[in-house]
């Protein structure tokens, strides 16, 4: 496809029919995760003076409704258009992530991290904003970088100063967990876009230092790791959350006690209704109910992982492969944690934790992962794109070498026309005149 004919792309988008595999996970894992906050949260709502036995659920609905409508805005405006303001974006979100810090009675501290911002009843974290924020820049600067992507400055310390602002903002707060989760979607992003594969080990290798620096440096975090390692040393204080989880998962059986009959949510599993929500599916619906919700975020991670190949640039590309592994590595962070399987983080299960601002936003995220499989190629356009950006071959099957120079001039004209990069996820990705980002 020619530079032209993806620029006319671009600018007029062919939409058809949205992923409705896509559509229906959310719908699925929404309502399930609204009946799931409703019955892990009762008890402490009962409990409460002053309080409705369904404040929580109503809180829950409110948020699913500004999500939902925020969703379906996102899913009638076309992805190109955030390009144009993705860096004022970042830039605002870095601001107050550090406002958050530095300004004397802005942020509210809640279980030791500094992440919350209460303007009257409402609250909201800076941090979940910082999330989509960071993929809908980082796909905008990655497109327009183009091959330029593969050299030091412009991609290896670039990338590395960017990541390196937004986690040691987070780290102030401190949350250990959305800084990791946000390194984690970077790389996923950053290897997407062409990196070159030594700078892309050279940042595995120096981050993973880095981050067991970070883990190590805080009496508290050192502690946690500790706690992952031997969960039996310290059950009364902080592997008591850890313990109780246990007991959940290991009392739910096959099928669970039962829809509302979980016996640790009354006031002996903490966060019950957030970080801990998967032990009391585990209780309640026993393996059957946690595979279920395994399954919903493997179908998930598939249909997200192939709305990104099918993109019509790389900026779709890149903005489907951000927020899909951002949910899928979120979901596996909480799951992880609660079960053993990694040191515990603390941080919501998507879609399905009690939350506000990590509720809406990630629904506003899956509406733009809508509105870019709206705009998906089919097999029969992206098929001869592969075949094109294949090396032509001679009759003995091996790959013919383009002449290192042409055998005649080569006009003007032709020398002033735009050049793609190589290809990513199967088609040719614009120039980096086409989108913004840093210089």
């Amino acid at each position: 496809m020619s530079a032209r004919a993806r620029t006319s792309l671009r600018r007029a988008p062919r939409y058809h029919e949205p992923d409705w595999w896509l559509l229906s996970i959310l719908l699925t894992l929404v309502m399930f995760g609204t009946v799931m906050v409703f019955s892990a949260s009762f008890p402490q709502s009962a409990a409460a003076t002053g309080l409705s036995r369904y404040s929580e659920l109503i809180r829950q609905l409110a948020y699913v409704f500004v999500g939902g409508v925020g969703m379906l805005i996102a899913t009638r405006i076309d992805y190109h258009r955030y390009a144009r303001f993705a860096f004022p974006a970042l830039l605002a979100t870095m601001l107050l992530l550090a406002a958050l810090v530095f300004v004397p009675g802005l942020g509210t501290e809640i279980y030791g991290a500094k992440a919350w911002i209460f303007i009257g009843p409402i609250s909201f974290q800076p941090a979940e904003i910082a999330k989509l924020v960071m993929i809908l820049y980082m796909a905008t600067w990655f497109a327009g970088k183009g091959v330029r992507i593969r050299s030091i400055s412009y991609g290896l310390v670039q990338f590395s100063v960017l990541m390196g602002v937004l986690v040691g903002l987070l780290m102030l707060q401190p949350d250990l967990g959305t800084a990791t989760l946000l390194v984690t979607v970077g790389i996923a992003m950053f290897f997407v876009a062409g990196a070159n594969l030594l700078h892309f080990a050279t940042f595995i290798i120096l981050g993973s230092a880095a981050f067991l620096a970070m883990a190590l440096s805080a009496p508290y975090r050192r502690d946690r790791l500790l706690v992952f390692l031997n969960p039996d040393t310290d059950i009364r204080n902080l592997g008591w959350q850890l313990f109780q989880a246990r007991l959940a998962l290991g009392s739910g059986g096959l099928f669970g006690v039962g829809l509302g009959a979980s016996r640790q949510k009354f006031s002996w599993l903490p966060a019950a209704d957030h970080d801990a929500i998967f032990a009391v599916i585990g209780e309640e619906l026993g393996l059957a109910g946690c595979a279920f919700v395994l399954m919903l975020f493997v179908v998930f991670a598939w249909r997200g992982y192939q709305i990104a190949r099918r993109a019509p640039d790389t900026l779709g590309t890149l903005m489907a492969v951000g927020i899909t592994t951002w949910v899928i590595f979120q979901a596996a962070f909480n799951i992880g944690g609660v079960t053993l399987a990694i040191p515990f983080t603390g941080i919501p299960l998507p879609f399905i934790s009690a939350g506000g601002t990590a509720l809406a936003v990630a629904m506003v995220s899956v509406g733009i992962l809508i509105n870019i499989s709206r705009q998906t190629l089919s097999t029969a356009e992206l098929t001869p794109r592969r075949a094109a950006s294949t090396p032509p071959k001679d009759s003995g099957g091996t790959p013919r070498r383009r002449a290192t120079r042409p055998a005649h001039p080569v006009p003007a004209s032709s020398r002033a026309r735009p050049r793609t990069r190589p290809q990513a996820f199967g088609r040719a990705a614009p120039q980096q005149a086409e989108y913004g980002g840093w210089e």
